[in-house]
Order: structure tokens, then sequence, then C-alpha cells
């Protein structure tokens, strides 16, 4: 089995080397055709957090029979299994736990505002997310406030603010793709 997995691997390898650049005009209608707006894609769960973050509410699931925080948003409890989660406003703050810049995207959108920084955070209720930050430099650890938001495309959207900085400032820089309110 070893063998196969290595020899469709080369092959693999030895196929992209072979393959010539993508024609200029393939380029433009596959890559650039949706540049305008950040993608869209979300599950019908999230239509929540969107909703909320129109009205700029950082809301989370919590499970009513143990309480706990859930993130992302699914149908059972991650910790009991329980289908009982109601939607509520969940304290913002949490603690940074890493950060990195995108250089490199696969989403047109997003290749028109590089380099993006995108942090991971874990909310002092519990969960850990992804979010959206524009701050530097940050250290793991930095206290950090999620702000709920929605992107050009309409959709929520999750933007880490460094608690010892600017958020005006912070928020600014983002704004290439932030719904203003």
């Amino acid at each position: 089995m070893p063998i196969l997995v290595w020899s469709v691997a080369t092959v693999w390898l030895f196929m992209i080397d072979a393959c010539p650049a993508m024609p200029q005009f393939c380029r433009e209608v596959t890559m650039d055709k949706h540049h305008e707006l950040p993608p869209t894609a979300r599950t019908p769960i999230w239509r929540t957090i969107t909703k909320a973050a129109a009205s700029g509410e950082f809301v989370l699931q919590v499970c009513q029979h143990c309480k706990a925080v859930q993130y992302p948003p699914r149908e059972l409890c991650k910790e009991c299994l329980h289908h009982e989660l109601q939607w509520e406003k969940i304290s913002p703050k949490g603690e940074l736990i890493s950060y990195t810049e995108l250089n490199a995207s696969t989403n047109a959108f997003f290749r028109t505002h590089l380099p993006l920084q995108i942090a991971l955070v874990k909310l002092d209720c519990g969960p850990v997310l992804f979010a959206h930050m524009i701050h530097k430099p940050a250290k793991n650890g930095d206290r950090i406030s999620i702000r709920s938001t929605r992107d050009l495309s309409g959709e929520g959207v999750f933007i880490a603010v460094h608690d010892d900085g600017d958020e005006k400032k912070q928020l600014r820089g983002l704004d290439s793709f932030l719904i203003q309110d």
C-alpha cells in the first residue's frame, strides 16, 4: 500500500510540473469573476450570527442542559449532545492564542486584500474561534475583544480587536471588506 501512495504522489508531482501556466483569459474568468464581494457560503445555522451582527451583537449558542457555550454553531451540544441550544449574548472577551498573516489566497476577493491577519482567540467563556485581526504587533496571551459585524457580502464575521489599542484605528484597517454601519 505505501508503494501505491508514493507512486500516486510522484505522478501528481510530475503532472503539476508538466502543466503549463493557466492561460490569461482563463485566469481572468475563473479567478477574478467575483472579486467584488467576500465569499457568501455559510451554513443555514450561521444566519443567526449574521442577524445579530447587523445590530453589533455577539451571540453564540448555549446548551440549556449543561450551559456549555458552543462554537462553531451546531445542532447538538459538543459536551452532552443535548439538542436544546439557545442563542445568547456572550461576553466577547478572550485571549489571543495565536495569529498568522495570510499572504496568499485561493479566493479572488481575499487576494485583492492581502496580507490578512487571522487570529485564534480563546474566549473567557470557553470556545476558541477564528477572527480577522488588524493589529501589529500582537503576542500570544494578549487580551482581545471580539466584534461581530458584517462583511460586504452581508454575512456575519468576527473581528479580533486588541484591548490595548485604538479600536477605531484597528477597525479602519478592515474597512475595505466590512459594511460600514
